[in-house]
């Protein structure tokens, strides 16, 4: 097969338009062509304009993408499975990975479409691997939430994906916007990477995914008739083998869909194989749905008063009822929810898009009502991308930064109709201004401790967690959650007198949150049961006992009666997005 030469840098061209305050990359952007697709950087942030058939865009998106990025961040994707089951099962890590992979695709290759068959394998054999092994990647998020449905909490993917749309008596000018934050791993390679990829099918419409350069999906896009779709996770206990591939679903939606009961029929056309929530706005009639689903239920959830709101929980009671989700991550989602209502109605019949960086990087805890770094806040550290969509205004706005994304300084302006078009002269509009919630002291500490998630989820090193986190405890001595992890951790490695001492900091904080109080009580008594100083672990469960604070209250009043004994602490998982551990009660 014919291919197109090596692609080359290209002399950047010079747009005219005026901006605010452009990041230094945004002046000299880098610009690259391999056939007829091409690629840039405009304000740290890929564009990708990919044109012709399924199968030559497949090509050009990993041409452009072997010079810019090479293939970091789709082997990072590659890995995230074998990276989860790393954290509880390390030896078996490599061959539970390869054999879910294998499964999936062998029930699920041929319905993947032949359009992503061959998008899929000319994007492989650019990349010099095997196609099946890209068809497997693609698959790579239908297996976490599988994974996470069967085998939950020891595999426990955190999700803090936070959301609305909003219009009429919402809207200063009565328009449609949206705000969203999208939540993922891989700090340092999915927020260097974060891309608008563009992609022109021959015969179809125009369409774009928000993503990471290098992947072939994406959890959120537009397309030319309008349409904005973005997946928030659910893990539900109804998922399956066989059925529709979530990105497969997410990609009909954006190339095939251009009204928003298009979009939900093709959603729930056929059986899926995971759960989630997909967020669908139809920004030309002003309407919008969250499409709830598990891979054989569905419901739908409307806007209410001009404003619909999504996290990391269904809506309905009928798809409550399938969740397998631990308090701490029902708590984060509910909080989350609860305060960006919260912010949204403050600006009710006036919210404008310089509103929106603020709210997408809040940091008030509602349980605590007080302001947090992390935990039960809507700026979660796994935050990797962030936007602003004000599609009636022509305008998309992305953060750029390390994580937690929405923290940037600038959210940088992009013309929507100019993504669509591939008119690179006209992408750039004015940057909005960030939230603004972090002082220098408080920016170190957050460092700190996404350095300790890092050094935790990716390089499967805790005792480099446990180092960040009694950095991020002397810069923030206030702070309960950076003690409370770092003991979490020495308990699970069996460092007990080392993690008494953490923890008892933890149960001396000044809660406002009575159940986190019974919970480092809790903590605390189970440490000293490992340590076999039982009476003194009586005292602990008895202060928990007593604050009646269900479900923690009621596993203390269990170990009144049995002890913690180290084999339940495979069962506890220290979480970093909560910032607390998963575990039984």
């Amino acid at each position: 097969m014919r291919k197109t030469p090596k692609p080359k840098p290209v002399a950047p061209h010079k747009t005219g338009t005026r901006r605010a305050a452009p990041p230094a990359e945004s002046a000299s952007p880098l610009i690259m062509k391999y056939g007829d697709g091409s690629l840039e950087r405009r304000k740290g942030i890929f564009i990708a304009q990919l044109r012709g058939s399924y199968e030559e865009m497949g090509r050009q998106h990993a041409e452009l993408a072997k010079e810019a990025c090479g293939d970091v961040t789709l082997q990072y994707f590659n890995r995230v499975v074998e990276n989860l089951v790393a954290h509880s099962l390390p030896p078996a890590a490599g061959a539970v990975g390869h054999s879910l992979k294998w499964l999936f695709h062998k029930r699920n290759q041929h319905r993947l479409g032949d359009r992503m068959k061959e998008h899929l394998g000319a994007f492989a054999e650019a990349f010099d691997v095997p196609a099946i092994e890209a068809e497997r990647i693609f698959l790579v998020p239908d297996i976490i939430h599988y994974l996470i449905g069967r085998a939950f909490p020891p595999f426990a993917a955190p999700p803090s994906c936070s959301g609305f749309f909003a219009r009429g008596e919402m809207t200063g000018n009565g328009r449609v916007l949206v705000g969203r934050n999208f939540d993922f791993f891989g700090r340092g390679v999915w927020n260097a990477n974060n891309a608008a990829i563009v992609m022109h099918p021959t015969g179809g419409q125009s369409f774009c995914w928000l993503g990471a350069l290098s992947v072939p999906g994406s959890a959120q896009g537009f397309n030319e008739s309008g349409l904005y779709v973005c997946m928030h996770t659910q893990f539900t206990r109804d998922v399956q083998t066989a059925g529709e591939p979530i990105f497969k679903i997410c990609h009909e939606v954006l190339a095939d869909c251009r009204t928003l009961d298009e979009a939900i029929r093709r959603i729930l056309a056929r059986p899926r194989l995971c759960g989630l929530t997909l967020f669908v706005v139809d920004s030309r009639n002003r309407n919008a749905a969250a499409v709830e689903f598990s891979a054989n239920r569905h419901a739908i959830v409307r806007p209410a008063n001009d404003l619909l709101v999504q996290t990391n929980h269904y809506l309905t009671p009928e798809m409550q009822k399938l969740l397998v989700v631990p308090y701490p991550w029902q708590r984060n989602s509910h909080g989350r929810r609860e305060r960006l209502v919260q912010l949204l109605e403050a600006k009710r019949g006036k919210l404008q898009p310089a509103d929106v960086p603020a709210m997408l990087s809040d940091c008030w805890d509602v349980y605590e009502n007080r302001k947090r770094l992390t935990g039960n806040i809507l700026a979660c550290v796994n935050n990797a991308q962030s936007l602003v969509f004000s599609p009636e205004d022509d305008a998309v706005w992305l953060a750029n930064a390390d994580y937690p994304v929405c923290h940037s300084d600038r959210f940088a302006g992009f013309r929507l109709s100019a993504l669509l078009a591939g008119d690179a002269a006209r992408y750039e509009l004015p940057d909005l201004a960030g939230g603004k919630q972090l002082d220098e002291t408080e920016r170190a500490t957050l460092k700190e401790y996404a350095d300790a998630w890092s050094a935790h989820m990716d390089q499967l090193n805790n005792n480099q967690a446990v180092f960040h986190l009694r950095r991020a405890a002397a810069l923030a001595p206030d702070e309960a959650i950076y003690p409370r992890l770092a003991g979490l951790f020495l308990l699970k490695q069996k460092k007990y007198r080392q993690a008494l001492t953490l923890l008892r900091r933890n149960a001396e904080y000044d809660y406002r949150d009575v159940l986190m109080k019974a919970e480092a009580y809790v903590w605390v008594g189970r440490c000293l049961d490992l340590l076999e100083r039982r009476e003194e672990a009586k005292v602990q469960y008895t202060l928990a006992a007593n604050l009646n604070a269900p479900p923690v209250s009621d596993g203390a009043r269990r170990h009144l009666k049995r002890p913690f004994k180290p084999r339940q602490l495979f069962d506890v998982s220290p979480e970093f997005i909560v910032g607390t551990a998963l575990s039984r009660y």
